[in-house]
């Protein structure tokens, strides 16, 4: 992941506050555009780095519950087959695979994902988009979704014995992860907005309004599919 202007660090910024500092997150959570605004923002290289690595780890998680998902669509006992199967069956196991396959998912996220949102700002009128500040600006907004996803499986470490068993719990977990999903989508559109200028009209569609349905649709399958299988 090299660097280039974008990135750098500028005047002064040796002292500017850390992309996780809690001010800084309150900020990206409730005044999105006042933190994407912030100047010295893309100064904390090493930050981003940290956070392109958790967005990664986040993406391993995700592909692990989509296994452990199809295993209940199979009617088998969640968790019981395969790799899926003996990475839930221990949190150490859990979270050696999500830290090691983390930082390799993350090395294709930042690149890809990065991309797409280099894309969807040129389809906004953004005439020219530096790759590096696409795939830090990119990352930064996700951090809305992930850090929660990340605190509240901490938390389920705790909680239970193993990732199946918080798997297969019946709480609230899913809605209010849901809801921070849904709220980065506006987080985007922000980022999109302040950070590069984007002409609002097109933004709103490729940044907002796209992305809420297509989560929208997939939520509603899996709900209906969890449903069915409970």
């Amino acid at each position: 992941m090299s660097s280039d202007d974008s990135l750098r660090a500028i005047p002064g910024a040796e002292s500017s506050p850390s992309v996780f500092s809690p001010h800084r997150l309150v900020s990206l959570l409730l005044t999105p555009r006042a933190y994407f605004a912030q100047p010295d923002l893309l100064a904390d290289q090493r930050g981003i780095l940290l956070a392109a690595a958790i967005v990664g780890m986040a993406d391993v998680m995700g592909r692990i519950d989509q296994n452990l998902l199809k295993a209940d669509f199979r009617n088998a006992e969640a968790g019981a087959e395969g790799l899926a199967g003996w990475i839930a069956s221990s949190w150490m196991h859990y979270w050696i695979v999500v830290l090691v396959a983390g930082l390799f998912s993350a090395v294709i996220s930042w690149y890809f994902r990065g991309w797409w949102y280099r894309k969807r700002l040129e389809w906004s009128g953004v005439a020219e988009v530096a790759p590096e500040r696409a795939r830090a600006v990119s990352t930064l907004q996700g951090l809305v979704y992930v850090l929660p996803l990340m605190v509240w499986t901490l938390v389920d470490s705790f909680s239970y014995d193993n990732y199946i068993e918080a798997w297969q719990s019946t709480n609230i977990n899913g809605i209010v992860l849901l809801m921070f999903l849904l709220w980065s989508c506006w987080t985007s559109y922000c980022a999109a907005t302040t950070a590069f200028a984007a002409n609002k009209n097109p933004a709103r569609i490729w940044f907002l309004i796209l992305p809420l349905l297509f989560y929208l649709i997939l939520m509603g399958g899996i709900a209906i599919i969890w449903a069915t299988l409970r």
